[in-house]
């Protein structure tokens, strides 16, 4: 019976990042007789703190007992067979915790990452606050360290080659019988709904793209939800704010006729896993996204979606050619969005990539 002890940044359930990449195989490595710990760095009880303004002494307390549980976490890694370390086993500071995993207690790491976290990232608050301590360098450091590395697209891939010499490429995945198991219905007739769901960190991406939707707006009638965890300021009339909710999701998601995925052309961008165009085609919603990065590999322009430019937009043909044969074509809403759930199916579900983790079990 095989244990694997899984290290991860936040508790379980509580971020996208988890979710849609390791913890949706938990169950079915624990059916086929795995026994599986999962540890986090934060604990649930004060998470909710750590990306609220204020509460720094509480953030501090926090963090000083995450590194502890780290600590002692070490002492009890002859109880398994395998390691599995999501992102990094510490926000901050040097990769001390797998060093030690792999140099001193001499365990076999499985490294996985959905996110070019070898670049910084001020996105928040908090992330600018801790910039200058969290040594992004230390990734490199990771990846050689392990025996294998998980990366979530081609982009990844190549970075971790340089360092490791055993590299996956293991897409994020949505679970299309559990969770995202329904198909939308496209209705003759408007008005149709263009929908955007992210976070306040990637709203940036949405914004240059408002000017073209108001545009639109004035020469066909459709309206605009954002979901997100945080509500925008000056949206226009159009747009209906949805706060993000875990047990209303999907159905949110379901009200979206078509989904969009604006994206800037960096490196941080080219690093990402084409989380939002994966939801929108999962449930059959057409998705038209930003050509960058994996999205060109996930959506075949014209089939199951639409590839137009990056933002800013310097030339916004493509969106405003795409959007508008969605919003007026009732058919081609209808077999793209039945392309891009059968796309999911094939390559981006639990059920296509579960035999990655199941195979895990013969690693030592």
């Amino acid at each position: 019976m095989p244990k694997i002890l899984i290290v991860a940044p936040y508790p379980e359930k509580r971020a996208p990042s988890q979710r849609f990449r390791f913890e949706q195989y938990i169950g079915l490595m624990r059916d086929a007789g795995a026994v599986v710990r999962v540890v986090s760095f934060w604990s649930a009880r004060h998470w909710p703190a750590i990306y609220q303004k204020g509460a720094l002494p509480l953030k501090i307390y926090a963090t000083i007992e995450g590194f502890l549980r780290r600590y002692f976490l070490l002492f009890t890694l002859d109880r398994y067979d395998l390691i599995f370390v999501h992102r990094e086993a510490t926000p901050i500071g040097w990769p001390w915790w797998e060093w030690a995993a792999t140099q001193i207690w001499k365990k076999s790491i499985i490294y996985d990452f959905d996110d070019a976290v070898w670049l910084p990232n001020s996105s928040s608050s908090n992330a600018r606050l801790v910039g200058g301590l969290k040594q992004h360098g230390k990734t490199a450091k990771i990846i050689g360290w392990s025996k294998r590395v998980f990366a979530g697209n081609e982009f990844l891939a190549d970075y971790a080659r340089q360092f490791c010499g055993s590299v996956e490429v293991v897409p994020t995945t949505i679970d299309t019988e559990n969770l995202h198991n329904r198909a939308k219905v496209h209705e003759e007739g408007w008005p149709q709904r263009i929908g955007w769901t992210g976070t306040h960190s990637t709203i940036k991406q949405l914004m240059p793209l408002m000017p073209l939707l108001e545009k639109l707006k004035s020469e066909i009638d459709f309206s605009f939800i954002l979901i997100a965890d945080v509500e925008p300021l000056n949206l226009p009339d159009f747009v209906q704010f949805r706060p993000w909710n875990k047990k209303t999701e999907i159905t949110d998601l379901m009200d979206i006729d078509i989904g969009i995925m604006p994206l800037f052309d960096t490196d941080w961008e080219r690093g990402k896993c084409g989380f939002k165009a994966l939801q929108y085609m999962a449930l059959g919603i057409p998705a038209v996204v930003s050509e960058v990065g994996v999205n060109a590999e996930i959506v075949e322009d014209g089939v199951n979606g639409f590839l137009c430019e990056p933002m800013p937009l310097a030339d916004s043909n493509r969106w405003e050619m795409a959007l508008t044969k969605l919003l007026t074509d009732h058919a081609i809403r209808s077999s793209m969005g039945a392309a891009g759930r059968m796309t999911i199916g094939d390559h981006y579900s639990v059920k296509s990539q579960a035999h990655k983790y199941l195979n895990l079990f013969g690693e030592k």
